[in-house]
């Protein structure tokens, strides 16, 4: 009867972590979509920010371009934080990974509360810019992490994807290339997958 009622408690634990878990893959979606999606509004409302080599930064230098740029950024920023808070509360080391979404997300948020003064003076404009590089650098950092821990082949490939535009974007900026959204774009895209389609994979090998 104990061993009976044991064995109850852990097939119950088990299926509600796995219940937990699943909730948590919607809501990476959300995140990531919402902002590719909100970028995609800002370009069709102001495509000569891509002819003109401007970065998607610009979206926030006004109307009407200025609402779906803080949208895009705050939804994905709240997304991550539920999807976040959501996996602090499962047990094991699933529920140590919380701060790398929490990280994302504050970056995400950084990279909108600097947009808006970064024209005041260049010190404003080098520190947007710097946590901009920052936050495509932990995206990679984090895409690689759950591409090796996935262990999956469409991971990988959406890894070289995301790579691939954020290296245009760095040949944007220092003026040998010419593609600054673009490269920005396909690198928000590619790390998005990765961390949409690869994360709970990522999560149930850590176990």
């Amino acid at each position: 009867m104990g061993r009976s009622r044991a064995e109850s408690t852990r097939v119950g634990t088990a299926f509600s972590r796995e219940a937990s878990l699943r909730e948590i893959t919607p809501l990476l979606w959300l995140s990531q979509s919402s902002l590719v999606i909100l970028l995609a509004l800002c370009l069709a409302l102001l495509p000569s920010v891509m002819r003109n080599n401007g970065g998607a930064s610009n979206f926030g230098d006004g109307f009407p371009t200025v609402i779906p740029y803080s949208l895009g950024f705050a939804l994905s920023a709240t997304f991550l934080s539920i999807a976040a808070s959501k996996l602090s509360k499962l047990p094991g080391r699933a529920g140590k990974l919380a701060p790398l979404l929490a990280a994302l997300a504050a970056l995400e948020l950084l990279v909108l509360v600097t947009t808006f003064d970064r024209k005041a003076n260049h010190i404003y404009y080098l520190t947007h810019d710097y946590i901009g590089v920052a936050m495509f650098l932990y995206e990679f950092a984090l895409s690689a992490w759950v591409t090796a821990k996935s262990r999956s082949y469409m991971a990988a490939l959406f890894l070289a994807v995301g790579s691939a535009g954020s290296l245009l974007g760095m040949l944007s900026l220092l003026g040998i290339a010419s593609l600054l959204f673009v490269g920005q774009i396909t690198g928000a895209i590619g790390f998005g997958l990765v961390i949409c389609t690869g994360f709970l994979a990522a999560v149930e090998h850590l176990e």
